[in-house]
Formats: C-alpha cells, structure tokens, sequence
C-alpha cells in the first residue's frame, strides 16, 4: 500500500482544465465512511458502475488519507460524463466501458462479483504501464477520433487504452477537488499570500501538491 507521500506525489501530476457544474461538484463533499453501489448510475450500467468502483478504488487507494472511492470520485465521474461531456464523449465512454466488461470475461456465467481485484490490476497494469513507445501509438490513434463513427472503427485494445486513461485522469482530478482533500491534505491557501516563484515544492509546502 502507498503512503501519503506517495499518494501526494502521484496526484500533483497535472491532467489538464475541466469545466464542471456546482452541482456535479458537490458530490464530492458528501463523503461516507464506506461506499456501496448504492447510487444509480445516470450513463453507464450497474456492472459498467460497478467496474468503474474498483478501478477508481485502485487508481488512488485509502492509505492514511481518504481514497477516491470513498470520496464519491466514480459517482462523480458517472454524473460528469453524462451531463457534462459533450453527447459523443459520453457514447464513446459508455461504449468502451463495455468493451472492458468484454475484456474482463464477464457474461452470464462470470458476473462482475467473481472479477478478482488482482484482475483489474493486471488490466490497468496492462495499458496504463504499456512501453512509452505502445502508449504514443495509442495516444496517435485516439487523437485522430473526430466522431463516434470513427471511434467505432478504433480496435477495443486502443478504446480500452483510452477508457482507462479517461477514468485515471478524472479520478485524479475529482480526487483533488474534493473539498476533504483540498482543504485537509494538499496544500491550502484560501487567501493567495506572498508570490514565492523560486524555490522548491519541498521547502514550500512540505512536498504537497496544491489544492486546486
């Protein structure tokens, strides 16, 4: 398991400007001592909501410090794709969550309960720590996506890849925009103070990432 250092230091990679709503926001702040499935999915299926859970949960895992599924991150993530993404977004995200069901070997006889956590870990071990070189061609493939119709015709390993990369980035961000970690883990400064451009992250805030 990683420590808070760790966990600082993996989430201050940035992942980019994502615009959300008050509302889609405010999930984040209704944290619980344990999340369920419990909530209804608005974009995604109950087995796709439900695979979401474990991911999320292993992308950044409880340590000393809240993990992003306690943290309502894969409710938020569901809400966010759905209301906030534009319409083609959500349809290629919805689409690959399935594809990864496929790729987990659920159906009828295998159902979501009988998935293994040591296979969720190989799948995100499988494409999000591929080669440099496996991972740009990916990245070449998905940039070239202008509609769904060409996202269709993408192979499932490279829908998968951007599945996956979808999830990892908005976790870290929904992570870090919840109240609970932006005011009681990351670096806080409500009030901007003195402008110190200069110096070292460790010697500023002790090695902490910035809440955004």
């Amino acid at each position: 398991m990683i420590n808070r250092r760790q966990a600082l230091k993996n989430i201050g990679l940035s992942v980019g400007y994502i615009a959300a709503t008050p509302t889609i926001l405010s999930v984040l702040q209704s944290c619980t001592s344990e999340i369920k499935l419990d909530w209804v999915p608005q974009l995604l299926s109950e087995d796709e909501a439900k695979i979401l859970d474990q991911l999320v949960d292993l992308i950044i895992p409880e340590t000393d410090i809240p993990g992003a599924k306690s943290l309502n991150v894969p409710m938020f993530i569901d809400k966010y794709m759905n209301e906030v993404a534009k319409k083609e977004e959500a349809a290629m995200f919805k689409r690959s969550a399935g594809l990864v069901l496929e790729e987990l070997g659920v159906n009828e006889d295998r159902p979501v309960k009988k998935i293994k956590i040591e296979e969720y870990d190989a799948l995100l071990s499988k494409y999000l720590k591929s080669t440099k070189e496996q991972q740009e061609t990916y990245n070449r493939e998905v940039a070239q996506i202008k509609s769904l119709k060409d996202f269709e015709s993408l192979s499932n390993e490279v829908s998968i890849f951007s599945f996956l990369s979808a999830v990892r980035d908005l976790s870290i961000w929904g992570f870090k925009t919840s109240e609970e970690i932006g005011e009681n883990v990351l670096a806080y400064a409500p009030v901007p103070g003195e402008q110190i451009g200069c110096d070292s992250l460790e010697k500023l805030t002790g090695g902490k990432a910035w809440s955004l």
